[in-house]
C-alpha cells in the first residue's frame, strides 16, 4: 500500500486519499464447505481462524497487522523481534472477551 498503490493512486488522480488496509491472522482447524444453489456456489471457510482473522481485519489500521496469542506463540524469535525491538504490541481484545491478541507496524524491506 504505501509504496505501490498509494503512490500510484497519487501519481494517476489528484487527490489526498490514502488506501489503508488491515490483515488478521488467526490458526486453527478449518473446513472448506460448498454453499450456494447449484451452478452457482462458492466456498466458505468454517473455523476459528477464519472468524477471529476476519474479526481482527475490523481492528485499526494505524497498526495493520494483528495476530492471536496461538499465531504469536507459533513464531521463530526471528519473526518477534528485529534488532532487538520487540515487533508485536500486546492487546487485551476487550470485544472477545479480553483474548490476548498482538499487532505490529514493522515492515519488512523488498529489495
Amino acid at each position: 500500500m504505501k509504496y505501490i498503490i498509494n503512490p500510484a493512486i497519487k501519481a494517476k488522480y489528484n487527490t489526498n486519499f490514502i488506501a489503508r488496509h488491515t490483515v488478521g491472522i488467526d490458526v486453527s482447524d478449518l473446513h472448506a464447505v460448498r454453499t450456494g444453489v447449484r451452478g452457482d456456489n462458492d466456498l466458505v471457510w468454517v473455523g476459528r481462524a477464519a472468524n477471529y482473522a476476519a474479526k481482527l481485519t475490523t481492528l485499526s489500521s494505524e497498526t495493520p497487522t494483528w495476530i492471536t496469542k496461538a499465531v504469536h506463540d507459533r513464531l521463530s524469535q526471528k519473526w518477534k523481534s528485529s534488532d532487538g525491538k520487540l515487533i508485536w504490541k500486546d492487546w487485551s481484545w476487550t470485544n472477545m472477551d479480553k483474548h490476548p491478541i498482538r499487532s505490529s507496524t514493522w515492515e519488512l524491506a523488498i529489495p
